[in-house]
Order: C-alpha cells, then structure tokens, then sequence
C-alpha cells in the first residue's frame, strides 16, 4: 500500500482557525483535500503574522493540517509565542496609545496605526531560506494562499510539483481606495502573479472569468466556499439584526455607511430594533456604535445568533470575491438584506435569495418591512436554505478541485502521465 501523498499550504495570513472568511476558505480546501486522501501541512514563512500579539492560540479547526510551522515561532501544545521583543515592545505602545484614545487625547503617538498588510510585505533572504529547510517532505502539491505566497514556490524541491494559487480576491478591481486595508495592486502586476502558478482556484465566477480571459495559460477552477445547511429555514422574532465580520476595510466601512446612512431610518419606523454585530470589525469601532448596536467581538459560536436573529446584514460598499459571510447567513436560512457588491459573482444563485438595494431608504425599508411581515421573512429564509443547498454544498463547491487534486496526485506518484 502506497503513502498518501503531502499537499504544502503556504500562508502568510494570521490563521488560529475559521474566525474570518479568507481563513475559513482556506481550512474548507484543507479539509477537501484531506478527503481527497491528501495529508495537508501548513507553512507560514513570516514572523510578522503575529502582528503586535506576542501568542496566538489555535482552535480545533486547525486540527485538519498535518503540520504547522510559522517562522520565528516558538509551538507549545495550541499556543505559537514569539520570543522578539519588539513584539511586546509594539504591544505595550499600543495599549498606552488606546488608553490614551480612550480619555480623550488625540496627539499624534496616540493614533491608532495599523500595521502592514503582512499577506504582501516583501519575501526576505530569510523567508526564503526556511521554507527550503520547511518544505522537505511535505510538498508533493503546493498550495500558495494568495497569490504574494506564489513567490515560495521557487523553494519547492522540484519544478514538476503540482502548483495553485488561492486567488480569494480580484486585488486590482477593489474600489475602496486610502480606505482599504489591504495591498492594491494594478492588473498587470496581479497577472504576472497568477501565472506563476499551474491553476487558480477562485471563489465566484466573475474571478473565475478573469483569470480565462487574461491568464489563458493558466488553468481556473472554481471552488465556491461551501457551507452545511441547517435543516430548516429560522426566521427568527427576536426583535434584533445581525452583522458579522472580521477587521477589514470592507466591514468597516460598510458599517459606517449603515450607521450613517441606514441605522436612523430603521430606527424612526422601528423605535425597537436591536443590531448585534459579532466579530473582529469591533477593534474598528473602539468608541462603540450608535445607540441600538452592540458589539459582541469574538464569539465561540455564531449559532444562536444566527438562530435568533430575524434579519441578517451585509451592507458592504466595495471588495472583491465571494462574500463567505453571506454563504454563512444562506446556510443557516436566515432572510438577508445586502448591498449589489455582497452578491457580486453570485447573482443568479442570490437572485431570490437575499433583498438587495444600495440605496439606504431602500435598504432600511427591507429591513422594516421584513420585521412587520413574518411569512415574508420565513418565505426569504427558505429561499435562502434552498440557495444554500442546491449551490454551496461541499460536494457541488470542491469538485472541481477534488478532480485537480486526483489528477495531480496521479501525476505526482507516477500512474499516470
């Protein structure tokens, strides 16, 4: 009997388990590999990754890779601790500077400065070094998580490893400009990126075009992020909204269009409306929301919000790739109102499924009106579980990919051509 062969996932991204979408994504590619007969191991060649938190603790969903390494870290048991001291010297800088925000002061050092996009800095000498040393065994595919990883591929041990890209984004089409908080990138530049690798795995067909259209020597394939539907469509009659989403550009400032924009007009037709937002995009709002929110950070499980919850929001005003939380809210059958760049390249799979409108009257008015109408708000959420079922389930999301790996997989352990 033949060892299952090795597939290489090379991440720069702070991955501790599913606590946002482009890290859920990439645990779901894990885990289809894995059933697939692949041992998945996970390399990550920047010490940066830790940002200004000295440790990072991993969840059970990082259980599914083999392996994990992070350069410059020290592993102990779930726990990666960094032993730079300019880690905790950057910690303590900004617990003073947010105690300094936090009364009132607004001088210069006491500004919030976020940290380097670390998904694209620079590779160093010494990146490159250690993932030669990393990779030794481990890489008979290679997976590079965003296309700034592809550069890690000149450390493989060999030319003939089977290589993808996790595009997750269209960089050069994000539209948020100083206010996004990722690398932007011209299109030239994430072409030549794209074809470093044999196939791109991308999340939403639009993607999937591009790379067809402009990266012809390159293969796509389209892997949608799946989700496990509930069994049945909840509606909810809690009296409150839900938002979740991680720190990222998109979330933010989406959420401050609907605080401004939106938030006042429910309000006047719906004095008790309540809105949680669970997830990281709180560290964006360090002085709170408008009077009705609450922000409940990190949750263990989202699912008692999601069950409760009689709407779910997605009021993004610009980003790229599938949007995972919509597939998540689908899933759990929840009626959902968004704006058109939350269903950008899932149109006709949404169409019936989500209530759309970029303009804020409207959108506040399906929020109201879904509250005031129960069958309305159930019939959504039942076309939103059967959106979910019949397009994002695991087996129709990761087919194609599931054929790529067999495929290379023959190819690697030389029964096939």
């Amino acid at each position: 009997m033949t060892e299952p062969l090795n597939i290489l996932f090379i991440s720069r991204q702070r991955i501790v388990g599913a606590t946002n979408g482009s890290s859920a994504y990439l645990l779901d590619l894990a885990r289809a590999a894995r059933g697939a007969g692949l041992v998945p191991h996970l390399v990550q060649p920047s010490a940066t990754i830790t940002g200004r938190w000295p440790m990072l603790t991993m969840r059970n969903e990082m259980d599914v890779f083999a392996t994990h390494q992070v350069r410059g870290l020290v592993r102990i048991g779930r726990r990666f601790l960094s032993p730079s001291p300019r880690v905790y010297a950057a910690l303590a800088r900004g617990a003073v500077a947010a105690i300094a925000r936090s009364l009132g002061l607004s001088a210069a050092w006491a500004a919030d400065r976020p940290l380097p996009y670390t998904v694209a800095i620079p590779w160093t000498p010494a990146d490159h070094a250690w993932l030669r040393s990393a990779v030794r065994g481990k890489a008979d595919i290679a997976v590079a998580d965003y296309m700034f990883c592809a550069e890690g591929f000149q450390d493989l041990p060999s030319t003939e490893v089977p290589t993808a890209i996790v595009m997750h984004d269209l960089f050069h089409a994000r539209a948020g400009g100083a206010y996004d908080s990722v690398a932007l990138v011209d299109r030239e530049r994430e072409v030549a990126m794209l074809a470093e690798a044999d196939v791109v795995i991308t999340i939403q067909a639009t993607e999937a075009a591009f790379i067809e259209n402009h990266v012809p020597a390159v293969r796509a394939i389209l892997a949608p992020m799946a989700a496990e539907p509930v069994t049945a469509a909840q509606p909810g009659a809690s009296g409150r909204i839900l938002f979740v989403g991680s720190n990222t550009a998109p979330n933010s400032v989406g959420l401050q269009w609907f605080f401004d924009a939106v938030w006042p007009l429910v309000q006047a037709d719906w004095p008790a409306a309540r809105l949680d937002i669970a997830g990281s995009v709180a560290r964006a709002f360090p002085g709170g929301g408008p009077a009705g929110v609450s922000f409940l950070g990190l949750v263990d499980t989202l699912t008692p919000l999601y069950a409760s919850s009689e709407i779910v929001i997605s009021p993004l005003t610009f980003g790229s790739g599938l949007k995972i939380k919509l597939v998540e809210a689908l899933a759990h059958g929840k009626a959902v109102v968004a704006t058109t760049v939350t269903i950008q390249g899932v149109e006709h799979e949404c169409t019936s499924a989500v209530r759309v409108s970029d303009d804020p009257v409207a959108f506040a008015r399906h929020i109201v009106a879904l509250h005031n109408d129960r069958a309305a708000r159930t019939a959504l959420a039942e076309a939103a579980l059967a959106a979910a079922q019949n397009h994002f389930s695991p087996k129709a999301c990761y087919a194609e990919f599931t054929d790529w790996l067999n495929a290379s997989t023959e190819r690697a352990d030389g029964t096939a051509a």
